[in-house]
């Protein structure tokens, strides 16, 4: 399955994030923090966009060409239906593979 994924940056709500949307389905994966400054800045988390953020919720995380797959702690994975979460993904408009994989690995760290 293929998942377009975007990079986002709204200073008017104090954050940025990489959403990852299925369209078929409209399931969505947003890995989400605050700007530099924000009351959490220091954390990152993981929501469904319609769900409760998840702090901390990636263990590891790994990219194989195209493929994005997280391993998620226990909160994120029965939020998420699993362990691991992987998709195929495709860029949207504004934003290359390579860039959304570089926002991740900031993002997490």
């Amino acid at each position: 399955m293929a998942i377009i994924g975007s990079y986002e940056r709204h200073p008017d709500l104090g954050c940025e994030a990489v959403v990852f949307l299925d369209e078929e389905s409209d399931a969505c994966v947003q890995l989400q923090r605050d700007l530099p400054g924000g009351p959490r800045a220091a954390e990152y988390c993981l929501t469904t966009g319609a769900s409760a953020p998840v702090y901390d919720a990636v263990t590891q995380w790994r990219r194989v060409d195209d493929r994005f797959e997280f391993a998620l702690v226990p909160r994120a994975a029965r939020l998420f239906g699993d362990e691991v979460i992987s998709f195929d993904v495709i860029a949207g408009d504004d934003v290359t593979v390579d860039e959304l994989a570089e926002h991740v690995e900031r993002l997490l760290r």
